[in-house]
């Protein structure tokens, strides 16, 4: 038997205490070798890469490469649809006498839901950028599509286009007696409120014939609230004309004509503040400013008088 401090103590009781004592510390040991291993590690992937790191590191850096080179393809894209662009509109069209074509909605982003499912990975931003810019692009390139059918059609049939654009003018210049009122924004003389005027107007006496712009077929022959007696033409290719405040109309609807066929006569009916001819050119159910056709059949001379007239006219409108 052995006593210590006053107690009791069995041989065997002693040895499991040992035993105990010798897991404990086994188990320490492991424990701090398990910390400097992890501690080493951890430096060790600082300056170092594992095999594994490494692997993602590449994967990483060729999806990063693949975004690069499609950006590039997507730049390269837009600097040849620019340059498609820009012939399109200071080459072709001005040749062909077109006006530049829009389609609405296409210069429009899509709403930010599109790219929802592209939230929350490493590469959201680049990736979120990417699609938005093949989007764009997808829209250009439709728009640049359409614009060179249409560029197509119209080199085709240049010689029919060239007779039915309304280049002509509506009256005969020396009953001209002045530009009342130019296309754009203006106070209306008989409303009081400011009102985009769809046309020009040119005052005229009462009786002077009115003329086709192009060669058309009558769309309209009769009455309109505002316009009074009216004839609009439709001019294929996009065109269409129209002649308000007519005191006679010797079309009706249906009726082929011919450019410089007397249509009807100038009046002052509907509302009106004196004899004169409205006249509209519209080019893919919009309207444009028919001056912009008339240099087409007018000298310089005269057509520097006339951008003089529309600007005096203008300063005293504004």
């Amino acid at each position: 038997m052995k006593f210590r401090l006053g107690k009791y103590i069995s041989p065997g009781g002693a040895l499991w205490r040992i035993e105990r004592l010798r897991v404990y510390r086994l188990l320490r040991k492991f424990l701090i070798g398990f910390i400097i291993i992890l501690l080493l590690s951890g430096i060790y992937s600082i300056y170092f890469d594992t095999p594994k790191m490494a692997r993602l590191r590449r994967r990483n850096a060729d999806i990063e490469r693949q975004y690069r080179i499609l950006n590039d393809k997507i730049l390269a894209a837009e600097r040849t649809l620019d340059d498609m662009k820009h012939r399109d509109n200071r080459v072709y069209r001005p040749l062909l006498g077109i006006d530049t074509l829009d389609i609405a909605g296409v210069w429009n982003d899509y709403p930010e839901e599109k790219y929802a499912s592209l939230e929350g990975d490493l590469y959201s931003d680049v990736m979120i950028d990417s699609w938005r810019r093949m989007d764009h692009l997808a829209r250009r390139m439709y728009l640049a599509s359409v614009s060179l059918d249409d560029t197509q059609e119209l080199a085709e049939n240049k010689e029919l286009f060239s007779t039915v654009i309304p280049a002509l003018w509506p009256i005969d210049r020396t009953k001209l007696k002045y530009v009342s009122d130019p296309y754009g924004w203006r106070m209306h003389p008989k409303r009081g409120a400011w009102i985009f005027h769809e046309g020009i107007d040119l005052a005229a006496p009462v009786g002077t014939p009115v003329y086709a712009t192009g060669n058309a077929v009558v769309t309209e022959s009769g009455t309109a609230s505002g316009y009074g007696k009216v004839i609009t033409l439709n001019h294929g290719f996009g065109y269409r004309s129209r002649y308000a405040h007519l005191s006679k109309q010797y079309v009706e609807r249906g009726d082929s004509v011919t450019r410089g066929q007397v249509i009807g006569e100038v009046g002052a009916t509907g509302i009106v503040t004196g004899p004169h001819l409205h006249y509209e050119v519209m080019y893919m159910d919009n309207t444009v400013n028919p001056i912009n056709y008339f240099n087409k059949d007018i000298t310089s001379e005269a057509y520097i008088d006339l951008m003089q007239q529309l600007n005096e006219k203008t300063v005293e409108s504004y």
